[in-house]
């Protein structure tokens, strides 16, 4: 586990949410796989909670996404942006 000095700057994702999980495969470079193992340990000691890399590749995507301007900027017309809406709007029923 990484030990944290004293004024690291806080991670860009942050404590993950109370969440059901979901089995999701892929393939990554052996490289990649040391990032994100590197990343899991650097969240378990900023947030003293312990998440596997599956855990917080959903998340880091999500991120990666909602801040891509790139991407916002194209899909405001798209119908995923309808879609986004509709699942922001059903969220917020509390549904």
């Amino acid at each position: 586990m990484l030990e944290m000095a004293v004024n690291m700057p806080a991670l860009k994702l942050g404590k993950l949410p109370d969440r059901k999980t979901t089995k999701i495969t892929f393939t990554a470079s052996a490289e990649l796989n040391k990032l994100l193992a590197d990343y899991a340990s650097a969240h378990e000691a900023e947030y003293n909670q312990q998440a596997s890399i599956t855990d917080l590749i959903p998340h880091m995507l999500e991120a990666f996404i909602k801040t891509d301007r790139g991407f916002q900027k194209r899909s405001k017309t798209s119908a995923f942006s309808k879609i986004a809406d509709a699942k922001t709007i059903h969220s917020n029923d509390g549904n």
